[in-house]
């Protein structure tokens, strides 16, 4: 991703999110679309018009120039429509943004909404300039996003899968630091039992200063109410 696409697009996401990726449609999309344009709206028409006493004789020739104009303003419109529409992926998930001359709709959808993931190839060209509609199935089957004609589909996937498994493992790390008040308490009374081993080592009993121990002390130290007694104040 470049540094323009990271900003540009910065405005369609929240101020909190962080663009990672964009992804966007191939440019032999863009590519076809002009020159279909130029040959059916441009060329085939001045051509017509040149060979044809009667149509100059209707038509002035500012009329073609007027819609030759119009042709080339249809054209910067299409490039801008390519250029937006795009997926932009953030850490958290991934913004489907459908771009208009007047109004943009951005939908986004959570990590934790996706279902699976869908490259399709409808035909043999698809194949030869690398190009895949990537469909994103999310929960519950309704609202798949899709983005047709898409490059780099598979930097694509590998990105999302990339950043799923990120939030995922992020996700387990929080739920094993909570621990239920069972928990907390039988981890109390452990380290009360080698404070008591710690005393009585003062009276002859063996020292235990085991990684362990020290462990969870300061484990124990963390946990909401609990007062050391050794700290000075």
């Amino acid at each position: 991703m470049n540094k323009f696409d990271q900003i540009f697009f910065k405005k369609y996401i929240s101020e909190w999110a962080e663009v990672i990726d964009i992804a966007h449609k191939h440019i032999i999309v863009i590519i076809d679309n002009i020159i279909l344009n130029y040959f059916f709206w441009v060329i085939l028409p001045t051509f017509i018009y040149y060979n044809s006493l009667t149509i100059q004789s209707l038509i002035p020739f500012f009329v073609l120039e007027i819609f030759i104009i119009g042709v080339f303003l249809k054209n910067i419109y299409d490039i801008f429509n390519w250029y937006n529409d795009v997926w932009i992926i953030t850490k958290s998930g991934v913004t489907e943004l459908d771009w208009e001359l007047f109004s943009s709709n951005a939908t986004s959808v959570k990590y934790n909404s996706i279902e699976w993931l869908e490259l399709i190839q409808t035909w043999f060209i698809d194949t030869v300039l690398w190009k895949w509609d990537i469909v994103i199935h999310k929960v519950g089957g309704e609202n798949n996003f899709l983005l047709s004609h898409a490059s780099k589909a598979f930097h694509v996937l590998e990105k999302i899968d990339q950043l799923q498994k990120a939030i995922k493992q992020k996700k387990q790390e929080e739920e094993e630091k909570k621990e239920s008040p069972e928990q907390n308490f039988e981890t109390v009374l452990k380290a009360l039992s080698w404070v008591v081993e710690e005393y009585l080592g003062k009276s002859g009993y063996q020292k235990d200063d085991s990684e362990e121990k020290k462990k969870l002390i300061e484990k124990v130290k963390k946990l909401d109410g609990t007062i050391d007694l050794n700290s000075k104040q």
